[in-house]
């Protein structure tokens, strides 16, 4: 029943967790990584990566530019075509006034000449035509009224308008911008991809996290008390909480062909992520520290404990734990080094000696 209750919060916890660390969203992704690239050095190990990924990124955005401008060109056409039929409809409407103003005139003129004050008949025709005269007053004040109507219609269309060709004209010059930021990243990808042609070291540069400790710790022994944290776990795949805030996914999960050398396959056992450099680094979802490495160019690797499966942080350059801590979930676990621009963070999910797809497991965010 204990078991039971456990599930029913975390279900609950889980479908209402969100949004407390979120992933960027596409115009994020692409500003951000324009200002990695702006500073990155070719000879970096992940300069591939993540001009793949903005390249990816920018044809994304320039077909949501292309798109934003169909969209306003076929609100422009209906404007246009709404705009001729006020401007119809104000014509007609002026017409019918300026014909009202006649009538009105000859009737009024037609009174005057008739108009007998000892003839009963002309007394009652002048009545009559009082009362006609009477009508087509109010209906002029109508009329009035329906022309001051159209002609405020009129202005907004034309301030819609030029506001709707405005907008088109900024995306355009956006496009031009992007497709010119596309062809130099795909030149420079280029160049770098031949530069490691000729290097023969390039089969190691990209980055690979199958690492002995990780599967060392992966093969701790689970008590039966674990067995519930395992199951609450579990029940989290699609729900856990992103490790960083604003993180640009560079390097999925799985297996890939080599960028240079196509009969070579690399490997990525989890996500790798280009963050800004002060970004945080959070504990997913509650654990125990069971184990922490330091790698070379002083990388820290941190592996949390949740029964039999594991989370995997791995690339800190500061770390706020130690083993043995029990951490919450959205518990800080470390940061990044301050001084560059950027920093580059990989993020695991093993389930004994298993690794698993981390992006399975993080809630997703639609793409705005």
């Amino acid at each position: 029943m204990k078991v039971f209750r456990k599930i029913l919060v975390v279900l609950i916890l889980a479908i209402c967790a969100g949004n407390s660390v979120a992933q960027m969203n596409l115009r994020e992704q692409n500003k951000f990584l324009d200002e990695v690239i702006k500073d990155m050095s070719d000879s970096s190990s992940v300069a591939v990566p993540i001009l793949e990924q903005q390249v990816a990124i920018k044809g994304e955005v320039i077909k949501m530019l292309k798109d934003s401008i169909v969209q306003i060109d076929k609100d422009i056409f209906n404007h246009e075509v709404y705009y001729e039929r006020l401007n119809s409809q104000l014509d007609y409407e002026k017409n019918i006034y300026s014909d009202l103003i006649v009538k009105a005139h000859r009737l009024r003129s037609l009174m005057y000449e008739n108009f007998d004050i000892f003839s009963f008949d002309n007394l009652y025709t002048t009545y009559r035509q009082f009362l006609y005269i009477k009508w087509l007053t109010d209906y002029r004040k109508k009329k009035i009224v329906r022309i001051n109507t159209l002609k405020r219609e009129i202005e907004k269309v034309v301030a819609e308008l030029e506001t709707k060709k405005s907008d088109k004209s900024e995306k355009a010059k956006q496009q031009g911008v992007e497709e010119d930021f596309l062809r130099k990243y795909n030149s420079r990808k280029s160049v770098l991809l031949k530069h490691l042609s000729n290097n023969s070291v390039a089969v190691n540069e990209i980055h690979n996290n199958n690492l002995d400790s990780i599967r060392s710790v992966s093969t701790l022994t689970v008590n039966e008390s674990d067995e519930d944290v395992s199951t609450l776990f579990k029940l989290q795949e699609g729900y856990l909480m992103w490790p960083v805030h604003k993180a640009v996914v560079i390097n999925y999960f799985g297996e890939k062909k080599h960028p240079v050398f196509d009969n070579v396959m690399v490997k990525n056992d989890g996500l790798d992520f280009c963050v800004p450099s002060d970004s945080k680094v959070q504990c997913v979802y509650g654990g125990v520290v069971a184990k922490i490495t330091l790698l070379p160019r002083n990388q820290y690797v941190v592996i949390v404990r949740h029964g039999n499966y594991f989370t995997v942080y791995n690339g800190l350059n500061y770390i706020s734990v130690s083993v043995g801590d029990e951490l919450e979930r959205g518990d800080t676990i470390g940061t990044f080094d301050t001084e560059q621009t950027h920093a580059n963070f990989n993020f695991q999910i093993w389930k004994g000696t298993e690794c698993l797809n981390p992006y399975k497991w993080l809630i997703k965010y639609p793409k705005k």
